[in-house]
């Protein structure tokens, strides 16, 4: 591959601190491993320290370099682990999955049983939600980790935490993180005082630091004093060693002997992986190149900021020399033009002017149509099918929302088309599958036995019943031969009676239930009956506090099956059918690698946007491109100009990983009588200058 000026200018460079901006698509690993073969070749026993984001990453990387000893390539994780457990920390325990419920009720207990804290945290982990919480609150400790919080700069002196706190708070406001800190300062308080969600910010933050900080502190500490490792450990604790290091003027020697250190990505660091590049430079005197694209810094989600790769003489308190890798060697050119033009409208990012240098002919790029969701779900699988008649072709389906990708798995089960999706993705080996097929199930029969009626009762209460409340519920349904015509009659006895239902079972409570159950029983469509639980039964709408046990419960697939239902009118029976073969497949597919489900080499991807950073296909097609999807909030409900932008982002990428065909497809209609407009995003990448409308 012939260098481009840009990458030329970058690999010679002899700056200490450098930043290299590399658009998709445009060969930033390329650039990143040219530049460290001309690094050892003038210095031969260079070291130098490549960090990547992804495991996928650090191996390519390491490939591309050989064998040279001077070359390490980690992901901060991975080096993060390495570095304490050979500094300070010999043995630690892993806390991963299920550990880390126990690990909060167990290794931590000392710490929510002392008298200090014992108020607030007893009665979270020790009544019937105590799984649930303390799953919860171990995510909540390691946020505070990531987004910067240090337990050993906090005392028992609340006036001096305060002022430790309210200057963090500062950083947060300044590198634009305050939106996902709000979040997180909410979810805290939801957990252990909800009441105190009515008070003022002021006092809501007093409350944090007065209660949260001490608790989470002394978390912090037992957990390192006893072994107790997360991931988010491996770098905060690497980085609270390396400042005691710094703080003690060690020399550069060991693990900490470094000559240059990369940053892949670095649009995705969030503060914690900021400090501890920092600390890391500063301890070593290394010379720093950051790499990576403010356009697609898309997790700010997850606590990553654009701030970090935009300003980062802001970060290290040093000057960068800036280059920008301008020609794209992977997409054509009106795919580069028109996600130029987007992204464009973007006014918080570094400007940057990339062509394309591709001699292929120009991408196809289409967008459809069509009057009904149930038209448009038949013509994409058709588009799939089309693509697949070419063997090397490959395909991503591409959605703003998980559950939009639902009516494609089960259409391609279906039709016997192999294809991979995310685990976190697959809908149908979950809990909510289940409770879904069940239901239909249900209406299917139309009759309603005592265990029937029993399994709606717990679909229609928003938090399903505690395991001996449901079976008890079982048992008492059957020994009354419950029937629609006694139902009423036998809930509210329960609820006299049942000191467990005294609370639920009440005349409002019942009556709703009978109105809802009716409906149900008489919907004559699967698209209605469909309709009807997702509007009717709390158990099929949006749970929080599920959405801890399942992500599905947080985003409910029901709205994204509708239109897909249509297609079945009143066939009960064909519906539960393929429904019932997408839970086989995926229950059957035991093979897992690298959070994909795999099958024979399939060649289409189901995905949500995040998930294909990095990637690229043959034929892009981007689902639901209408306003309220991309962006995912309506416009004109006065998102926030960062908001919008952070969604355009999303977009960029969505789009620019398309080779050979860009294809977007819109419903005009969703439901019976909301009508959409198409997304703001494709209209300012003139994406639909062919449109092609099928009524």
């Amino acid at each position: 591959m012939t260098l481009t000026k840009a990458q030329n200018d970058f690999i010679n460079s002899k700056a200490k601190f450098i930043r290299l901006l590399a658009p998709a698509g445009c060969g930033k690993t390329f650039s990143i491993v040219e530049k460290t073969k001309k690094l050892l070749c003038d210095t031969p026993k260079a070291k130098i320290m490549i960090f990547t984001f992804t495991k996928n990453a650090a191996e390519e990387i390491r490939q591309r370099c050989g064998d040279s000893a001077g070359v390490h390539v980690f992901t901060l994780n991975s080096w993060g682990n390495s570095y304490v457990r050979n500094t300070v920390l010999k043995n630690s325990n892993m806390v991963t999955g299920d550990k880390a419920k126990w690990c909060v009720l167990n290794s931590l207990q000392p710490v929510w049983f002392n008298y200090r804290h014992r108020d607030k945290f007893e009665k979270l982990l020790t009544g019937k939600a105590k799984l649930r919480n303390s799953e919860k609150l171990l995510e909540l400790i390691d946020e505070f980790k990531e987004i910067g919080f240090k337990h050993t700069e906090f005392t028992k002196d609340f006036k001096h935490n305060m002022s430790v706190y309210k200057l963090h708070q500062e950083f947060i406001q300044n590198v634009s993180l305050q939106r996902y800190y709000n979040a997180m300062v909410r979810s805290v308080l939801e957990l252990i005082s909800r009441k105190t969600l009515s008070k003022s910010e002021k006092e809501q933050h007093e409350y944090i630091v007065r209660h949260w900080v001490p608790f989470w502190a002394e978390c912090c500490e037992h957990m390192f004093s006893t072994g107790q490792f997360t991931y988010a450990d491996q770098k905060y604790f690497a980085n609270i060693e390396l400042e005691k290091k710094i703080k003690k003027n060690k020399k550069r020697n060991g693990v900490t002997k470094v000559d240059y250190i990369f940053v892949d990505e670095f649009q995705d660091t969030n503060p914690l992986d900021l400090m501890l590049v920092a600390n890391l430079q500063k301890l070593t005197g290394a010379a720093l190149i950051i790499v990576g694209d403010d356009d697609q810094a898309i997790f700010e989600f997850r606590g990553a900021a654009p701030y970090f790769i935009l300003h980062p003489e802001q970060l290290f308190d040093s000057q960068f020399t800036t280059f920008i890798l301008d020609e794209n060697f992977r997409s054509p050119k009106n795919i580069v033009e028109k996600s130029m033009r987007l992204i464009k409208e973007n006014k918080n990012r570094a400007d940057k002017d990339v062509r394309s240098s591709s001699t292929t002919k120009e991408a196809e790029i289409v967008l459809y149509e069509y009057d009904s969701g149930e038209q448009m779900v038949d013509a994409v699988i058709a588009d799939i099918k089309a693509s697949l008649k070419e063997s090397d072709k490959h395909v991503a389906v591409l959605s703003r929302k998980k559950s939009a990708l639902l009516s494609y798995q089960i259409l391609l089960t279906k039709e016997q088309i192999p294809y991979s999706v995310s685990d976190d993705l697959a809908f149908f080996y979950t809990a909510a599958a289940n409770d879904l097929n069940t239901a239909i199930q249900i209406k299917e029969k139309n009759r309603f036995a005592a265990e029937d009626l029993a399994e709606l009762v717990c679909m229609f209460s928003r938090n399903r019943f505690f395991s001996r409340a449901r079976e008890t519920l079982f048992r008492a349904f059957r020994a009354n031969s419950v029937t629609m015509e006694n139902l009423g009659r036998v809930m509210l006895m329960l609820g006299e009676r049942q000191p467990i239902f005294e609370n639920l079972f009440t005349q409002d409570y019942v009556t709703d239930f009978i109105v809802a159950c009716n409906r149900f029983r008489e919907a004559v469509s699967v698209y209605d009956t469909i309709e009807i639980l997702l509007k009717d039964f709390g158990g099929f709408q949006q749970n929080y506090h599920r959405g801890l046990e399942e992500l599905y419960y947080r985003d409910p697939p029901l709205s994204s099956l509708l239109n897909f239902a249509a297609k079945y009118e009143s066939d009960f029976d064909s519906f539960v059918e393929h429904f019932n073969r997408a839970i086989a497949r995926a229950e059957s597919m035991a093979d897992k690698e690298d959070g994909l489900l795999l099958e024979a080499e399939p060649q289409v991807l189901l995905s949500t946007a995040l998930r294909v950073k990095g990637q690229e296909f043959n034929k892009v097609i981007i689902l639901d491109a209408i306003d309220g999807i991309w962006p995912c909030t309506p416009t004109n409900n006065d998102m926030e100009p960062e908001e919008v932008e952070s969604e355009r982002r999303l977009f960029y990428v969505a789009v620019t990983r398309s080779k050979e065909h860009l294809h977007l497809y819109r419903t005009k209609q969703v439901g019976k009588n909301l009508f959409t407009q198409i997304s703001p995003f494709v209209t300012e990448g003139q994406y639909a200058q062919v449109r092609k409308t099928f009524v």
